[in-house]
């Protein structure tokens, strides 16, 4: 018997109006399957459509064309009560971390608690079990303005894992932290792996990302998937042009800018 993907993308396609009557294709019939317990990872330039995809499963973004299954369910038209538990079996990373700077570390992590319904007494025992798992138990008190780039990412990463979600998306989760700090984050989310057995999709334009964390690889390239594999026949034998170009110039760090001022109109929605 064939196994049921535990995330599946079925030609979904995502088209954005922009002003004067323009479009911009931001995901063009996109099909992905992804195993329950995987990290898969997706690079691409900015403007590529990989923050658009990674927004489909929590239906931030809903396709315009395809349909989406999560352990073989159709999620792609779900509204209402339906849409609000659905949400809660995902979790979200964000690349600038989305923090409340007038709550506490505690309150910012209680936050989707809070929205969910738990009492006081769940949501203090929760909070202080996933400050402990992100390695920042001392920081419950403290306010975002007064914890490093590394930490705030940490408290992030607690946040999105406060419901206990079977699915966590990371948007860009290393791209505002130093190599050091980026460092320790890949080396807390495959503990959170292993811990947790959570399954992560993960976009970034950074290799050391999918070469230490993800399963497997796909590469966006204008709104298409132009190859998927598992990680290290990717990096060994790269079948798409745009992957020999990635891996053959910039194979070891950072290999697409990203910076705000080189983005097209298109660019920057995504």
């Amino acid at each position: 018997m064939t196994q049921i993907p535990f995330l599946e993308f079925k030609d979904v396609s995502k088209t954005f109006r922009l002003t004067k009557g323009r479009s911009f294709t931001a995901v063009d019939h996109v099909s992905l399957e992804i195993s329950k317990g995987e990290i898969f990872g997706i690079i691409g330039t900015t403007g590529a459509g990989k923050s658009t995809l990674l927004r489909f499963p929590n239906l931030l973004e809903r396709p315009d064309h395809g349909r989406i299954f999560l352990e073989g369910t159709d999620i792609t038209d779900l509204k209402g009560k339906n849409l609000r538990l659905h949400r809660q079996k995902i979790g979200m990373v964000f690349q600038q971390f989305n923090l409340a700077s007038s709550r506490t570390v505690f309150d910012n992590v209680a936050f989707p608690l809070k929205a969910a319904g738990f009492s006081k007494a769940e949501i203090a025992v929760r909070v202080r079990e996933l400050l402990n798992l992100v390695e920042i138990p001392e920081k419950e008190n403290v306010y975002p303005a007064q914890l490093s780039g590394g930490q705030k990412q940490r408290v992030g990463i607690a946040r999105a894992l406060a419901n206990h979600p079977e699915l966590l998306l990371c948007d860009e989760p290393t791209s505002a932290l130093d190599p050091e700090t980026t460092r320790s984050i890949l080396k807390l989310l495959k503990q959170i792996r292993e811990k947790l057995s959570i399954t992560m999709l993960i976009v970034t334009h950074e290799m050391e990302v999918v070469r230490e964390l993800c399963d497997r690889t796909a590469i966006m390239e204008k709104g298409k998937i132009v190859e998927s594999d598992r990680t290290d026949s990717f990096f060994a034998n790269p079948k798409s042009e745009a992957a020999k170009k990635i891996i053959g110039s910039n194979g070891n760090g950072k290999f697409f800018a990203s910076d705000p001022s080189r983005a097209t109109t298109g660019d920057s929605i995504l």
